[in-house]
Parts: C-alpha cells; structure tokens; sequence
C-alpha cells in the first residue's frame, strides 16, 4: 500500500510538472509575441507618424490656376479646348513661386493643352492622363516644392 501512494504521489508530481511546464511555456510565447508586435510597432509604424508630422507641418496648398482657352491639334483645327483647375501645393514656398513663375506654368501648359488632338482628352482615363502629364511637366518647373494634385473645375471640349 506504502508503495501504490508513492506511486500515485510520483503521478501527481509528474501531472503538476508537466502542466506547470505547459504554463511557463504558453507565458513564454505570450511573452515573446508581445515583445516582437511592440518591436515590430515601433520599428516600421513610427517612421509614418514622424514623415506625417513633418508633412504636417507645411499643409498643402490650393492654387487657383487662370483659364486656358487653346486650340487642339485636331485635322481642320475646328475644336478648342476651355480648361479652368486648381493645383494642390506641398506648401507655401511653392504657392510663391507658382505666382511668380506665372508665365512659365502657363506656358508649359498650353504648349501641352494644344498638342493634343481631340481623341487623346475624350475619356475619362484620358482625362486622368492628361492631369499626371501636366503634373509632371509642372513638376519639372518648380524648385520649392512640389504639385502633388491637379483638379479640373472646368472642362470643355468644342
């Protein structure tokens, strides 16, 4: 009988280690989770919130830009193309020399406005390619910043 408790007592000892391991390894892994997904946080999510604290700190800017009334590059050059937008600036610097650097900008876009042909502008998807070309042929121009958006107000096409 002394020996059948021994063993039930060995049993219980056994039983009580290995759920005591099974603990210690479930708060280990919990543990070390935790520490890696704090890591992971601060290592690749920081650096947004700082590159967004120094976006923040020059708030883009809405330029108005005059009318553009050209003649397209149609056969027969029978259509025009009336054109008013607004442009989206990294800042205020690039907002003072967009107005000073008029002429430029302006120029730069009707030379671009009046290669095109009539086809190239008809469609929506044309529409959007237009805008990325005007932006980077303004992109180009500026040294101050950056023109992060155009937006068409009017658009007509005759």
């Amino acid at each position: 009988m002394a020996s059948e408790r021994s063993d039930e007592t060995k049993d219980t000892e056994n039983t009580k280690s290995s759920s005591m391991k099974l603990i210690l390894t479930v708060a280990l892994t919990v543990l070390l989770a935790g520490g890696g997904g704090f890591f992971a946080y601060t290592k690749f999510f920081k650096k947004d919130t700082d590159a967004h604290a120094q976006a923040k700190g020059s708030e883009p800017v809405i330029q108005e830009v005059e009318t553009f009334l050209v003649n397209l590059s149609d056969p027969g050059g029978k259509r025009y193309l009336k054109l008013t937008m607004k442009a989206r600036l990294s800042g205020k610097e690039l907002q003072e020399e967009f107005v000073s650097r008029t002429f430029e900008i302006r120029d730069a876009i009707i030379m671009l406005l009046s290669s095109k042909e009539f086809q190239e502008i008809a469609k929506p998807e044309d529409k959007a390619t237009l805008k990325q070309e005007i932006i980077f042929q303004l992109n180009r121009l500026v040294k101050k910043g950056q023109v992060q958006d155009i937006y068409f107000t009017e658009f007509l096409v005759q």
